[in-house]
């Protein structure tokens, strides 16, 4: 027996929990499934938790929770169950099996954590992630942190070890803010785009190759999803056809005689994730090898379970998490849920979103293996108006996110949307800049954009329609008015562009001249700072 691993401890732990039903309800706040070194038993550990949350623990109830999940024959049948009921420990040693097996799972982490340092010192870099990430599992072990490294030397010399990496949600400079295989999670008030990054997730996905799932426990008719993944995937140059192969056709054998659908998308907002329906999203996962789910709606999914699950009670979110999620991550995919913030009261007929982590109990925070993420808008945006969210960091285990730390804040990445919509097809450019790529783009003025502004103003003060020469003469005459110099022309060019092209204003070719009608007023979004501010002279 390995020194980072008790097997009978284990045993005994999953056969008391089936045969004395109050021991789960002792354990559930101290370990979950992926605190167990075998897959089979964390597959039973998860089962025991979805009938615990539902109704009594009994044999007979897991082996049918487990037969509904389609993973009976791979826990070993029912003679698995019996075998475990004879070895099964006491209800008294149960904290004590559950606090030895929690501690060897901390060691591994310890274990892993030193180990990727170690590598990346090997290779001359920088280990601040790692060891971060080794004192953050040390810290939350429960022994006296002692670890045995031993295996680690051998790992190094014989290049075995691959640090983890977040490989999902990808920014213009190529970083990833979402870990594979790891449980992450995003949470903001309302309106923040926060499903708008898990579907840009899912199309990136799409784009590269592979399969996703979408849990969808906000919506009841999937329409809503259906028009953003469009939009997205128009967005990046996706073709219309194209799109349509990879959400159509029906789940028959799990899609696999599609070879071109990659979006797996479940409505779970009133039956929530019953028995069949984690059971075929396990086969999906594990059949494909899935990288990426979403499930949109903690909240949501919680309060449908059968019976509801309360989300501010640390039993009912492990109890949930551990038969629901966690099963999901041990099979190999990144999962990101999306959850909503804590709503504070602001006043009289006024509210206010605390900058925190989700709503509800910390048991939430707590779970997530990978990265916790907040999504914080700087400028709403929506279907006719650009936007920009700022996404910060709240938890980062694995510590490999890229960020720049600014007012208190770790900045993982601005969020920034383009929508293009002609009233029939709506298009949305979508892109995460990093918060380099961010200042950089706040530190150069969009003259084109002041220029756009005081067009539209120009069209709508007239209320007559104008030729481009027109618009131009016009502006060129103000700014001599107030002393200064012409506009240049290709920043006209570039504001009368940028108005036609995004619908604020028409176009329409009247004999020799292009005549331009407003359609509405355009705002433009400077900033702190205005185009008198600016040192160049673009006139």
């Amino acid at each position: 027996m390995s020194k980072l691993h008790n097997i009978p401890a284990e045993h005994r732990l999953i056969g008391a929990c089936l045969k004395h039903p109050e021991t789960i309800e002792l354990i559930i706040d101290k370990i979950g499934p992926g605190d167990f070194s075998d897959a089979k038993l964390a597959a039973i550990f998860s089962s025991i938790a979805r009938t615990a949350s539902k109704w009594d623990v009994t044999p007979a109830a897991v082996v049918e929770d487990l037969r509904l999940a389609q993973e009976l024959a791979f826990i070993g049948g029912d003679k698995a169950i019996t075998w475990l009921l004879s070895n099964a420990g006491t209800v008294d040693e149960a904290k004590d099996n559950a606090k030895l097996i929690r501690e060897l799972a901390r060691k591994r982490d310890q274990a892993n954590a030193a180990r990727r340092a170690a590598d990346i010192i090997d290779e001359g870099g920088d280990p601040a992630g790692e060891i971060a990430e080794l004192q953050e599992a040390q810290q939350s072990a429960d022994d006296d942190g002692w670890t045995d490294l031993s295996s680690i030397v051998g790992a190094i010399i014989t290049g075995t070890h691959k640090r983890l990496e977040p490989t999902l949600l990808k920014r213009t400079d190529g970083e990833c803010l979402i870990y594979p295989a790891r449980l992450n999670l995003i949470a903001a008030p309302p309106e923040s785009m926060k499903s708008w990054i898990a579907k840009l997730t899912c199309v990136q996905q799409m784009i590269a190759g592979y399969p996703t799932v979408y849990i969808d426990c906000e919506e009841n008719d999937g329409v809503t999803c259906t028009e953003r993944i469009f939009s997205i995937a128009t967005g990046m140059g996706i073709s219309q056809d194209t799109i349509r192969n990879w959400l159509e056709g029906p789940l028959d054998e799990l899609g696999l005689r599609d070879k071109n659908k990659r979006l797996f998308y479940y409505k779970g907002d009133t039956t929530g994730l019953d028995g069949k329906t984690r059971g075929t999203i396990m086969r999906i996962v594990r059949k494909l090898k899935v990288p990426f789910v979403v499930l949109d709606g903690f909240a949501a999914a919680m309060s449908s379970h059968t019976p509801p699950l309360e989300e501010d009670k640390a039993r009912d979110v492990n109890l949930f998490l551990s038969g629901s999620v966690w099963p999901i991550v041990n099979a190999g995919a990144g999962v990101l849920v999306v959850d909503h913030v804590t709503k504070n009261s602001g006043g009289i007929g006024q509210s206010t979103f605390t900058n925190r982590g989700p709503r509800g109990s910390g048991a939430k925070l707590a779970a997530v293996s990978g990265v916790a993420l907040r999504a914080q808008v700087t400028q709403a945006g929506s279907a006719w108006q650009a936007g920009r969210v700022e996404i910060h960091v709240d938890k980062d285990r694995p510590g490999r996110i890229k960020i720049k730390n600014t007012s208190g804040k770790r900045l993982a990445g601005v969020l920034v949307s383009n929508p293009s919509n002609d009233g029939i097809v709506e298009m949305t450019k979508l892109e995460i800049l990093s918060p380099e790529q961010a200042d950089q783009e706040a530190s150069e003025k969009r003259w084109d954009l002041i220029a756009a502004e005081k067009i539209s103003n120009l069209l709508s003060d007239l209320n007559k329609p104008m030729s481009k020469t027109e618009i131009k003469e016009t502006l060129n005459e103000d700014r001599k008015k107030a002393g200064g110099s012409g506009w240049r022309a290709e920043t006209i060019v570039k504001a009368l562009d940028f108005l036609v092209s995004n619908g604020w204003v028409r176009s329409e070719k009247e004999g020799r001249h292009e005549m331009l009608y407003n359609l509405k007023t355009y705002n433009a979004e400077l900033g702190p700072t205005h185009a008198s501010d600016h040192m160049e002279n673009p006139f």
